[in-house]
């Protein structure tokens, strides 16, 4: 009896490399490949011996059960034990990366798994591969405002071409912009690869972000808070006169409408928040009345 595996290698079970069971339909043992051939792909782990004999158990795996025909021979019993250039069948993808040369995939968040599956068995069965160009990535900083309410800018890509990048308003550090084609050339009727640039918002002193929202702080005296009064707010499009009611506390948030991240008609709002301050020194003139209108007007905030 024969089978697809190297020489001086223990059997394998195919079906439990592959995390799948006998009843698994192809379907399913064909996801199960594709995701543990992406995973242990000797591009995405150079240099890790173990991640490399992974890969090489799951490609013999999957000729062994890949298809129905050999399954079906596997399940009888049926296989050869040849190596291949020796009679054998035709060779796992590991076996043709691994002497011939591999070729790298950027396995990133729009990587079609289709594509993947599509180009492993195309070099294996000996045709020429039609692969995509890489993606590259890049990182770019905007300012805190034109994050908040979107812009333009213009960079210089490597290999010396100006991009013009359209920044939505309301997007967050973190997110990445797609530039289809503009990635890495694709080899025979291989399509480039995309750029991807990802959006580094830097800070602006007193402000947050919290979704399309923008929050501050706003010191007032116990005068004001008691009495209420009407101070000027700074917001990304200049200060405004927001009106204190009287009583309020420190945490009370005040809303200013329209003033915050986002498309013009589809913008947050600036949040402000109080915060009650004391006079660094007290006068004793100020003392002497408190304490004077201390038993008048005295409470316990302490209590419900």
């Amino acid at each position: 009896m024969r089978s697809l595996l190297p020489e001086n290698e223990a059997m394998i079970d195919p079906y439990q490399v592959l995390g799948v069971s006998k009843k698994s339909d192809q379907e399913d043992i064909k996801k199960s490949f594709r995701k543990l051939a992406k995973k242990y792909h000797p591009d995405l782990n150079p240099g890790n011996k173990e991640a490399e004999k992974k890969f090489k158990d799951v490609s013999h795996a999957f000729d062994l059960i890949g298809t129905p025909e050999a399954r079906a021979k596997f399940d009888r019993g049926d296989f050869e034990e040849a190596p291949f250039g020796q009679g054998g069948p035709r060779p796992s993808y590991y076996d043709t990366q691994h002497e011939g040369g591999r070729y790298s995939y950027s396995f990133g968040e729009d990587f079609g798994a289709e594509d993947f599956f599509e180009g492993l068995f195309g070099r294996a069965r000996g045709r020429p591969g039609d692969f995509p160009g890489e993606d590259v990535h890049y990182k770019m900083e905007v300012d805190f405002r034109e994050a908040a309410l979107g812009g333009e800018k213009v960079i210089t890509l490597p290999d010396g071409k100006n991009l013009k990048v359209k920044i939505p308003a309301g997007i967050e550090s973190g997110k990445k912009l797609r530039f289809k084609g503009l990635g890495g050339p694709g080899r025979m009727r291989g399509g480039a690869g995309d750029a991807y640039i990802e959006i580094i918002v830097r800070p602006l002193e007193g402000f947050t972000r919290h979704g399309l929202d923008i929050e501050s702080e706003l010191p007032v005296s116990f005068l004001e808070a008691i009495i209420g009064e009407e101070v000027e707010v700074q917001t990304i499009d200049g200060s405004v006169l927001l009106k204190i009611p009287p009583g309020v506390s420190t945490g009370t948030k005040l809303r200013v409408k329209g003033k915050g991240a986002g498309a013009e008609g589809n913008r947050g709002n600036h949040i402000v928040v109080l915060k009650i301050v004391m006079p660094k020194h007290i006068d004793p003139a100020l003392k002497t009345m408190a304490e004077t209108m201390k038993g008048q007007f005295d409470y316990n905030p302490r209590m419900s």
